[in-house]
């Protein structure tokens, strides 16, 4: 069980029960905001409330909000750690591990960190190899029973010497706090700097896309750092004054990461009545079915996401357009993804709630030789678990109707095929309002690069031939070059490790 609060004035120090409540007082008003009860959610093996003590320790809660404090080696008194920025403390230690008294912003957090925990993340270089930033000692050499030698509280963290070799641990106050609760990898951000904000739009973004340009991001890391930003934010991004080249095209999408091989950069040349298999993962291709897949056609396609049928879809996507001859049409269209999911909730919870919890078959199954599907089905509505309440947090749309296999008949969970019907319905009459639509003609010297787990995309039919060269990135490795272009290398490492 977690406790958290924030007092002011005229608040008691201390609730007889560990419930989520708001008290008021006649002199000023007390606000307080508790974490789940250990009724609600089972305490961690590794950090949890300092109540999970064994009885009998004489380790009691109070002790953490007493009105004395050792702080940095030396006893301060009447100092209330609520009045007091970024205090830590470390009343008592023993076999259950480190009671820490965590503040931040403003709130206090008691928490115990298990001494087996403690020893098995420390950060020093005997034990995290510094060129590789890996682990360097069997974790399970460590013996289960480790007891601390020595606590100490210092200013910037804890210090532990442990009782079986004298080795010496530090752990910051920031890792302390970072590593607590179980937060996303995702939501990655600088002190005070939320770079992980996210723009939802609709078809007003036609009045001004995001873009970069195409010199910028070639010149140096910090218009890669730019470019990605965008993506990130707004989930698409064009390039301005790119060669019209398949060549420079697929220089330029390397500047993000390698390309993702996949079935659609299989080519199957003949030679000599030899028929020969290349492969390959940067596409060059125009409307003749080469591959079959609706996308190799002339005909529109609603918005979808690519790849549906991949246990881990595509990340970024890049369309260029080479070329488009002897026609007109072939408009291309986006939506945001997020946006439309978010407008679903408000508009429908319950099917909002089917499209997230209802797994959905998906496969491409075209082509001699090839059938793909994902390990397991999948629902539309893909989410992560945020923050130490585990907030469930979009993350990725999984949506192409053309590549759906069936909706089982039999009932999941409550859900039956028709009520997966009528959400989808919901969720696709969402997708085709025209304020929701973004069209744009892709033009030779302009690539288009999209969030692929975010953004669906589409055209309009055409007529004439149109040229469209482009590729695929895996979103780890998107995810791994926004990181390290909008952030030092320390903020990185500090972030994940």
């Amino acid at each position: 069980m977690s406790l958290c609060f924030r007092r002011l004035h005229g608040a008691p120090r201390l609730f007889p029960r560990i419930i989520r409540r708001a008290v008021a007082t006649e002199a000023r008003a007390t606000e307080a905001t508790f974490l789940e009860s250990q009724e609600d959610e089972p305490l961690r093996p590794a950090i949890a409330s300092s109540t999970s003590a064994p009885k009998n320790t004489g380790l009691k809660v109070h002790e953490y909000l007493d009105k004395s404090y050792k702080i940095g080696g030396r006893l301060e008194l009447g100092v209330d750690p609520l009045d007091r920025h970024n205090v830590q403390d470390v009343p008592k230690w023993g076999p259950w591990g480190v009671p820490l008294k965590l503040q931040e912003a403003g709130i206090t957090t008691v928490t115990t960190a298990s001494n087996f925990w403690l020893r098995d993340n420390c950060r020093c270089e005997k034990c995290v190899n510094q060129d590789t930033m890996q682990r360097a000692f069997d974790t399970f050499s460590i013996n289960p029973d480790i007891m601390p030698k020595e606590v100490i509280t210092e200013k910037d963290g804890l210090k532990i010497t442990w009782a079986d070799d004298g080795h010496v641990s530090k752990y910051g106050w920031d890792w302390l706090i970072k590593h607590r609760s179980n937060p996303s990898a995702a939501h990655f951000h600088k002190k005070g700097d939320n770079l992980n904000k996210q723009t939802l739009w609709g078809s007003e973004i036609a009045s001004d896309p995001p873009s970069v340009h195409y010199d910028e991001i070639i010149a140096s890391d910090k218009g890669v750092g730019e470019w990605t930003e965008k993506i990130r934010q707004y989930g698409f991004c064009y390039v301005d004054g790119c060669p019209t080249s398949p060549e420079r095209t697929q220089s330029l999408l390397e500047r993000i990461a390698f390309i993702r091989v996949t079935h659609y950069g299989i080519f199957l040349p003949i030679c000599h009545g030899i028929l020969l298999t290349l492969l390959g993962g940067f596409y060059d291709f125009t409307a003749d079915l080469t591959m079959k897949d609706t996308a190799y056609t002339n005909l529109a396609l609603p918005a979808h996401t690519d790849t549906t049928y991949f246990t881990d879809p595509a990340g970024l996507q890049m369309f260029h357009c080479l070329s488009h001859t002897g026609g007109s049409g072939g408009i291309s269209l986006l939506v945001d993804g997020f946006n439309a999911a978010h407008i679903l909730r408000k508009e429908s919870p319950s099917a909002y709630d089917i499209l997230a919890r209802m797994p959905i078959s998906w496969h491409a199954s075209g082509n001699e030789g090839i059938t793909i599907t994902p390990a397991k089905k999948m629902p539309v509505l893909n989410f992560q678990e945020v923050g130490e309440k585990k907030i469930p947090t979009l993350m990725q749309v999984r949506w192409n109707n053309d590549d759906r296999g069936v909706v089982a008949l039999e009932q999941h969970q409550g859900m039956s095929a028709e009520k997966w019907y009528a959400a989808a319905r919901k969720w696709n009459d969402i997708l085709r309002r025209s304020e929701m639509e973004y069209w744009a003609k892709l033009k030779p010297g302009q690539p288009l690069i999209f969030d692929n787990w975010r953004v669906l995309h589409g055209r309009s039919a055409f007529t004439g031939k149109r040229r469209i060269c482009g590729g695929y990135i895996n979103h780890d490795d998107y995810i791994s070059r926004w990181r390290n272009t909008n952030f030092s290398r320390e903020e990185v490492l500090e972030q994940i490790l």
